[in-house]
């Protein structure tokens, strides 16, 4: 596959991403009056509709947008929820143009893939209010997830991702722990945390709240760091106060925290780091500092934050790396009890429930495998999107063998957590 670094893509350059899986639709947008670019890319709809978020960033590329997309066919489908995986885009930046007109004219442009292909979320730029948007630009509140309340919505605002990412993490150490794999004791661990956005808050909240210590946070503009542990209610509140609008500098109760620019992050002697802003933000670049900084496990709370070379040198330096598509899962679980219709709580209740016997399941087999996370957890993904493709072309009696082939322990479903 080639990498694709320029943000206007020739059409030709996207067949280059075509493979066994898909992807089954790119499609490019356009609206002359307001001049709204867009991309949604249709990976692999054999499980059911596409699922993915809307990213409204300047930096948008149909590249990207389709790695996104891939992701969330492993990550549906790891999670053994009936969604494919999709990713959309619109290239501006949503505070320097008209976001509501911006979101009406995609919502138009994509209308006849929606919600049968495709079913819209919330991503980085976008809120519980463009997707609202967005349900009635469609017509059909089956559009989207993360919607208000009032629209019988489940909003990521609320925190799924992050709550799915501390249970990922609190699953992972006990199971280290047990199996003497990591040289951490959870009580004392230290861990950072890049990014504060609404994954990487909330990640922190409810990591604090399960009693684990936070030592350091970023935003694009600055790094705080104690390490001691940082008060995360205290800052939580503020950000709250100020409906997130203001950046880590320019907090007013942050007396006696070091200051330090963003990418101190990387430097800052931690156990445990977790990625939870952009793309590829651990690159060769900046993984000799987290080396350096003596980091054990990476919790990948951001979609695609580590690339390849990175991630083949913190393996040969024994750093543990649990993948995004298995950790951040808890957003599009939180998606489907929206979709079927549940509640708040059954949402947190069965992002517990699903995080937790995955990370168990896909850890367990790595173990006894002597194998990387990531490698584990992406076999059993393409497992069930082949078994569905399959059924979807009628080859009934190769997907039946191949169930039959299939080893799964039902143990962990009955474990408590």
């Amino acid at each position: 596959m080639v990498l694709i670094t320029s943000s206007k893509v020739e059409l030709a350059d996207l067949w280059s991403l075509a493979d066994e899986w898909g992807p089954e639709k790119i499609i490019l947008v356009y609206d002359p009056d307001t001049k709204m670019r867009g991309v949604l890319v249709i990976d692999n709809t054999a499980m059911g509709p596409g699922k993915g978020g809307i990213r409204f960033q300047p930096t948008v590329t149909p590249y990207e947008i389709f790695l996104l997309a891939r992701t969330m066919t492993w990550k549906c489908a790891l999670a053994g929820l009936p969604f494919g995986g999709a990713k959309a885009g619109i290239i501006g930046d949503p505070a320097k143009v008209d976001r509501v007109a911006w979101v009406r004219a995609f919502a138009k442009e994509i209308k006849p893939y929606v919600p049968l292909q495709y079913v819209a979320a919330t991503d980085m730029g976008t809120t519980e209010m463009d997707m609202a948007i967005f349900a009635h630009e469609i017509g059909d509140m089956k559009a989207c997830t993360g919607k208000p309340v009032e629209l019988g919505g489940i909003p990521h605002e609320l925190g799924t991702t992050g709550y799915g990412v501390s249970i990922a993490l609190d699953t992972t150490l006990k199971l280290m722990e047990k199996f003497n794999l990591l040289d951490i004791d959870p009580k004392e661990a230290k861990i950072a945390i890049q990014g504060f956005g609404n994954v990487g808050s909330y990640t922190a909240k409810f990591l604090d709240e399960l009693g684990y210590k936070i030592v350091a946070v970023n935003d694009v503009s600055a790094c705080i760091y104690d390490e001691n542990g940082l008060d995360i209610p205290k800052i939580m509140k503020e950000l709250r106060k100020l409906r997130r609008t203001i950046k880590i500098p320019e907090l007013s109760d942050l007396e006696g925290y070091g200051k330090e620019p963003r990418d101190k992050i990387y430097n800052i002697p931690v156990d445990i780091f977790i990625p939870a802003a952009g793309s590829f933000t651990i690159n060769e670049e900046t993984v000799p500092s987290l080396i350096s900084s003596g980091v054990k496990l990476i919790v990948e709370a951001a979609n695609i934050p580590t690339t390849s070379a990175a991630e083949k040198i913190l393996r040969d330096k024994g750093v543990w790396i649990i993948p995004d598509f298995l950790v951040n899962a808890g957003g599009v679980i939180g998606s489907h009890i929206e979709y079927i219709g549940g509640t708040e709580k059954q949402a947190f209740d069965y992002i517990r429930y699903k995080i937790t016997n995955n990370v168990r399941r896909i850890l367990m087999k790595s173990f006894e495998m002597g194998r990387w996370p990531r490698e584990v957890a992406l076999e059993v993904a393409k497992n069930s999107v082949r078994k569905a493709m399959l059924l979807r072309a009628g080859a009934i009696e190769v997907a039946t063998e191949a169930y039959a082939r299939e080893e799964y322990d039902y143990s962990f479903e009955s474990e408590e957590s």
